[in-house]
């Protein structure tokens, strides 16, 4: 993107904001300069007077279980702390990852604990970093119409410059309907040559939710492309930068040699996500005195405190007894490799399908149908916890090319689809509690009784306690699951261009516990957590899956600290994980995040964050990445970390507004050059980067 485009997108930004503090500023000087015989007379006129009128602007927020459809209160990210955070990757999701230099690019979290699969397409699983999924998308209640811009960019050649544009808007037509929209840019010409990615992402929401009838709804359409250049062709342009360039102290990253220079992959996903309840239930009158608030000051005013009556309000309350639930959740996924030449030298293979070029692609189609019956937790005194009952139709069907796909014949290469249909049936319940804050709990069990997964089952449950110490608030929370799942259709059979497989897993067999210790008066968060994996699949040293038939185990320790002595600040995020099999799953001993900033306000309203902060993890043997099928594979050829990847920024908030500049990767300049986030993969070079986000409640 030009840097002209850039500066008009600021100011447009910066212009829209201008214009709404210019607007309250001079509705309050109005209101200021009204002088008392004005004020008398609209007192007169409506009974009260203009500095008694106000206008509220309040928003709820909630999150959706996926499954069921149950309604979780969170918050919009508005934190005026670390916004700079948002240039990374990592974001403030995880400590640590893979990925192969920009944003949008293929993601895997160095820390197991924080790895998700949200997307059942397994070549889609690499992006769900930036895919919103049902179950973190944010729906709104709002009085007043909500809007979020925000852009990040940085600063330098528009040859290798990184853009993010955010836009998202919300609405009520009424105090039950929610409408809105939310559209991001990802624009990355990449500091490699043949990197850059491109990625464009659309999510339109909205909910009703009245007394007896609630709906939730989620429209999305991703569309992600992302330039493969196989990484560099020799680490040392990087390592020894002296010896590759001849005498030079450093190598201009756009000008290092990479592996491949015509392949691209892109993703296409759209879903729409549609969850209702009808709740049966019986009116509840209550009595309760009137809100003197909502009285007019005068009237107050004018009458003696022994004259004043509170009238007692009359309220009819419907409390739902059981509700009738359903989910439907339709998903369509697509993925397609393309080269202009086969790269068989890179690939180290013969071409299945054609030997001059590549085209290979597939697609997952998932509809699923939920029925359930809820019995209400809080409808009576004894009602104590809510109980749930559903049955869930899960069709699917994977596209892709056909075993005869391989004889070459170059009048039909790479048109041959083949189709396999999947049709399960699953059963489940859950029990809860989730009123109060003394303790609340869910437990979630399903099991498939129709289908070729006929017995794969998961549990899965969350408790929650919170209670007070020497006066202040301990919350304590654990959560686990237990699965016994199929392997993924195209890890057992897969046809391409450069990759054919035709396997029979067992059942993978998961155990997880996980539990937190967490006083926000200290600053002290931890937890801890163990997992156990039974014929663990992975992508192998050949790029291709495989099996293992023992059992590893994950330990996991993580803890926060928040240290501060007046204006000095010092936030530590460390993570020490052990995998009882390195060269399976392989996972840094030891990952820290540590950040130590100034906090101030300047002129009392502006929030000021100035600091700087590193990230570490030790050396292991991280997973390489496969362009072809996009997945990260094992390798014992070289290990990547030992490397502080330190930035230093400032960060600001203005009412509204939040806006940080960040010089990033300052550490270059004077730390062993050994910077890769994957094999062959190297960390963006040292860059100036900026970003803006304003709220708007009108």
């Amino acid at each position: 993107m030009p840097i002209k485009t850039k500066f008009i997108i600021l100011l447009f930004i910066f212009g829209i904001g201008l214009s709404a503090f210019a607007q309250d500023d001079l509705e309050n000087a109005s209101n200021s300069g009204s002088n008392s015989e004005n004020k008398d007379e609209d007192s007169k006129k409506n009974g009260n007077t203009k500095e008694d009128k106000f206008y509220l602007s309040r928003m709820k927020v909630w999150h959706l279980d996926e499954l069921l459809g149950e309604p979780v209160p969170t918050s919009v990210d508005t934190i005026p702390l670390n916004f700079q955070n948002y240039t990374f990757p990592e974001k403030n999701n995880t400590l640590s990852s893979e990925c192969i230099g920009n944003l949008g690019s293929p993601f895997l979290s160095k820390i197991y604990m924080d790895r998700t699969n949200e997307s059942r397409f397994l070549f889609l699983q690499p992006y769900d970093n930036w895919i919103t999924s049902p179950n973190e998308q944010f729906y709104y209640n709002t009085t007043t119409p909500y809007t979020n811009l925000q852009y990040l960019t940085t600063i330098g050649k528009e040859t290798s410059q990184e853009d993010n544009f955010k836009f998202l808007f919300t609405v009520n037509a009424n105090k039950y309907l929610n409408v809105g929209v939310d559209y991001e840019i990802l624009y990355a010409r990449g500091f490699y040559d043949r990197n850059s990615t491109r990625d464009k992402l659309t999510n339109i929401f909205g909910n009703y939710k009245s007394p007896r009838y609630e709906a939730f709804w989620k429209f999305s359409y991703s569309y992600l492309e992302n330039f493969e250049n196989g990484g560099i062709t020799d680490d040392r342009y990087i390592t020894n930068p002296l010896l590759m360039s001849g005498g030079l102290q450093e190598y201009e990253s756009l000008s290092i040699p990479v592996a491949l220079s015509d392949a691209k992959n892109q993703l296409k996903n759209h879903h729409l996500f549609f969850n209702h309840k009808y709740h049966i239930g019986f009116e509840r009158t209550i009595y309760q005195k009137r809100d003197t608030s909502l009285y007019p000051l005068p009237y107050i005013r004018d009458q003696k405190r022994e004259d004043i009556q509170i009238p007692i309000d009359t309220i009819t309350e419907f409390i739902p007894v059981t509700s009738l639930i359903h989910t439907l959740y339709i998903d369509q996924s697509q993925k397609s490799y393309r080269s202009e030449t086969a790269n068989l030298a890179f690939y180290d293979s013969i071409a299945n399908i054609n030997d001059k070029y590549t085209a290979d692609t597939c697609s997952l189609l998932q509809i699923r149908n939920l029925f359930g019956i809820s019995l209400r937790e809080g409808f009576h005194k004894w009602a104590k916890f809510g109980l749930t009952g559903f049955i869930e139709h899960d069709f699917r069907r994977y596209t892709s090319y056909s075993p005869n796909a391989i004889l070459k014949d170059s009048a039909n290469s790479f048109s041959r689809p083949s189709s396999y249909n999947k049709s399960l049936l699953w059963a489940g319940g859950e029990l809860s509690k989730r009123q109060g804050e003394v303790l609340t709990y869910d437990a979630l069990a399903k099991i498939c009784v129709v289908g070729e997964d006929l017995g794969d089952f998961e549990l899965s449950g969350n408790l929650n306690t919170t209670f007070k110490l020497w006066d202040r608030p301990v919350i304590l929370s654990a959560n686990g699951y237990i699965k016994n799942l199929h392997p993924d259709y195209y890890l057992e059979h897969y046809y391409s261009n450069n990759f054919i497989w035709e396997n029979n897993f067992l059942n993978e067999y998961k155990t997880r516990v996980r539990g937190s210790l967490n006083i926000p008066a200290l600053g002290f968060n931890a937890n801890a957590g163990v997992e156990n994996l039974k014929n663990h699949l992975y992508f192998n040293n050949l790029a291709t899956p495989a099996q293992f038939g023992g059992n590893i185990q994950v330990l996991s320790f993580n803890w926060k600290q928040h240290l501060g002595a007046g204006i000095i600040n010092w936030d530590n995020d460390v993570v020490y994980q052990l995998s009882s099999n390195q060269n399976v799953l392989p996972l840094p001993d030891l990952t820290v995040y540590s950040n130590l900033y100034l906090k101030f306000f300047i002129s009392k309203v502006m929030l000021t964050q100035l600091g700087v902060d590193c990230r570490y993890h030790s050396e292991y043997y991280a997973p390489a990445y496969m362009p072809a099928t996009g997945q990260f594979y094992t390798q014992q050829e070289v290990k990547i970390g030992n490397y502080p990847f330190m930035n230093v920024y400032g960060n600001f908030h203005l009412k509204r507004m939040r806006f940080f500049v960040m010089y990033s990767h300052l550490s270059r300049l004077f730390a062993t050059p050994n910077y890769f986030s994957a094999p062959h993969y190297p960390m963006n070079p040292t860059v100036l980067k900026v970003g803006l986000s304003w709220n708007f409640h009108d």
